[in-house]
């Protein structure tokens, strides 16, 4: 039987990895594939662990790049800068 990987992946639709578990996280202590395991020092860490998180989710490599700066810019747009009327493109 095999066990599936508990890393939750998919931005749009969240769902869990389909590959098979083969290692097991030293911190969290959940099953991971190889693509979302690493190795350290310690032992084997998995990706949601590396990045600080308490639960098995996967953020973009994209997300990981952002600086304060890019959300700085994110929160400085309001909807205020925008005419109702031209808040969308025609796309017809």
């Amino acid at each position: 039987m095999n066990i599936q990987c508990d890393m939750i992946i998919g931005f749009l639709v969240p769902h869990r990895c389909p590959h098979t578990a083969v290692a097991t996280c030293i911190q969290c202590q959940r099953l991971f594939c190889d693509e979302h395991v690493s190795i350290t020092a310690g032992g084997l860490v998995c990706t949601a662990c590396q990045q600080g998180l308490d639960k098995p989710v996967a953020i973009a490599k994209t997300a990981q790049l952002f600086t304060l700066a890019d959300y700085d810019a994110f929160n400085a747009v309001t909807a205020d800068e925008f005419d109702d009327e031209d808040t969308f493109a025609d796309l017809s």
